[in-house]
């Protein structure tokens, strides 16, 4: 294979932290390569700077072993090098082929869009690559995976040799990773070097040719993928082995705490009755769309109900807020971190105290700092916030440390009941097992965890007990003793199996 990119002692220097450290990447053409480390460990940045978003302050790039100088994104498009971000930058409300050729539609001289030459321009392309898409259909019609392919075909139309995929998987159901694997492997066919970002390991060994880890902004090593195994990678990834991700449980439920009767909305949540336990991690699993989300934002306030019931310890509470929840003892860290669960661009502390900022207003309305401070402090010790300070801009953290951060302000109000939806979502394998270890360590300490997870080993292997939900219904509650992927994955897709 030859050589297709080449960056050489790549550094990058952010206010206070050296994002990346004299990092050198190689990608030949036809190949698959695997990026892995925690999170802030530069993969992001690395693939940042090799689109044009941004400029390196020391170092290389090569592109088929000419320098060239990469200023801007379409400056990186130009040369043929297009990214692929975890969150889309598509339009939904136009269609596949105006966002394929956005900023590049087909005119007349009178500057008319000519739709027919454009729908034929981008189903052409999109049958060439085998993305069985219709290019007329507008883009919210259309499932994430599709929306992905998208994103895809429009790097492909400027004629794209290497495409750099940050964390394309992260809201792919199981078969649409597998079309997506199957869209590299024809990317490859074609002579295309990909670069894929992933925190899953057996995606890395599924699709990859070689993978790189990266640590703390540093160039770690180099592996083939058939040469190498999970253990090896995850000692390179975090600087330390790992034997066990998940801790041994010992929590002990006490008396039911909370319960739900009848609780609908809307045909997403039908008729759902549950009871959990003090100090119980209570799963929720079910495919992505299942209703899952939607059930818990109708505890948490955060939708409105159309009817059902609410009782916390065995009197019927009326929760119409996420403040009437909290007062409750309720607290919820939402599925989005960056849309629901942050201000993004206010610092550490501010969200941190955010929950209790009216117990820290003095006269006038100004705020207790030395109180705030106090608890942000707490917090960022407690979790391991790796930070600056509590200053620091929350947007400018890595996305393990921002998900402590919605962690650190749910954990302080005390809840007596703690919502997680997919807590571990784009989160590497270090941080994963700290956030496993303290989900243990509340529920042991009294707190009901009512834990919402699209991995299956991670529902299975830190709750009590797991419910199933299908369509917004609850299809079973499985007890620990019956758990098991067969068994939840059987609730989760048939029809025919009876509650």
């Amino acid at each position: 294979m030859g050589e297709l990119l080449y960056a050489q002692g790549i550094t990058k220097i952010f206010p206070g932290v050296k994002a990346l450290d004299n990092v050198s990447m190689r990608i030949c053409d036809g190949e698959v390569l695997g990026l892995l480390g925690e999170n802030g460990a530069g993969k992001s940045t690395l693939l940042n700077v090799l689109s044009g978003t941004y400029k390196q302050d020391h170092g290389e790039i090569f592109l088929k072993g000419e320098k060239i100088n990469i200023e801007t994104k379409q400056n990186a498009l130009d040369m043929g090098i297009a990214i692929v971000y975890q969150e889309l930058k598509l339009h939904p409300n136009l269609t596949v082929a105006e966002n394929i050729f956005m900023g590049r539609l087909p005119k007349n001289r009178f500057g008319t869009i000519q739709y027919k030459q454009l729908f034929k321009q981008a189903q052409e392309l999109l049958d060439f690559y085998q993305f069985d898409i219709d290019a007329k259909k507008e883009l919210s019609m259309l499932p994430i995976a599709d929306c992905q392919m998208v994103e895809i075909a429009k790097s492909l139309s400027r004629n794209a040799k290497v495409i750099l995929m940050d964390e394309p998987t992260s809201s792919l159901l199981s078969h649409e990773v597998e079309r997506l694997f199957e869209i590299i492997k024809d990317l490859k066919t074609k002579g295309i070097g990909v670069v894929f970002i992933s925190h899953k390991l057996d995606e890395i060994a599924s699709c990859c040719d070689r993978v790189q880890v990266l640590r703390d902004g540093k160039d770690v090593g180099t592996r083939n993928v058939s040469e190498t195994n999970e253990n090896e990678l995850v000692k390179m990834m975090v600087g330390r082995e790992i034997t066990d991700v998940f801790p041994k449980k010992t929590n002990v439920p006490g008396e039911t705490i909370l319960e739900v009767r009848g609780l609908n909305r809307d045909g997403k949540v039908k008729n759902v009755s549950f009871s959990v336990r003090k100090g119980e991690v209570f799963g929720i699993a079910g495919l992505v769309g299942a209703g899952r989300s939607e059930l818990v934002r109708l505890i948490f306030g955060a939708d409105k109900k159309d009817y059902g019931e609410i009782f916390l310890k065995g009197k019927k509470i009326n929760i119409k807020s996420p403040s009437d929840a909290i007062k409750h003892g309720i607290f919820l860290v939402p599925e989005d971190r960056k849309l629901q669960g942050l201000v993004l661009q206010q610092d550490i502390e501010w969200n941190i105290v955010l929950p209790l900022i009216y117990k820290l207003q003095k006269i006038l309305g100004y705020v207790d700092t030395s109180n705030s401070r106090e608890m942000a402090e707490k917090q960022v010790k407690r979790l391991d916030i790796k930070c600056t300070s509590r200053a620091q801009k929350v947007v400018t953290l890595s996305g393990g440390n921002q998900q402590k951060v919605v962690i650190g302000k749910c954990l302080q109000t005390a809840p007596e009941i703690m919502i997680l939806d997919d807590p571990t979502r784009g989160i590497d394998v270090g941080t994963k097992s700290e956030i496993y270890n303290l989900i243990n360590e509340i529920a042991c300490r009294g707190t009901t965890i009512i834990l919402i997870s699209s991995e299956l080993p991670e529902v299975i292997k830190l709750s009590d007990r797991v419910a199933v939900i299908r369509d917004g219904e609850m299809r079973a509650i499985l007890n620990s003793g019956d758990l098991s992927q067969e068994s939840i994955i059987k609730y989760a897709i048939e029809e025919d199996v009876k509650k």
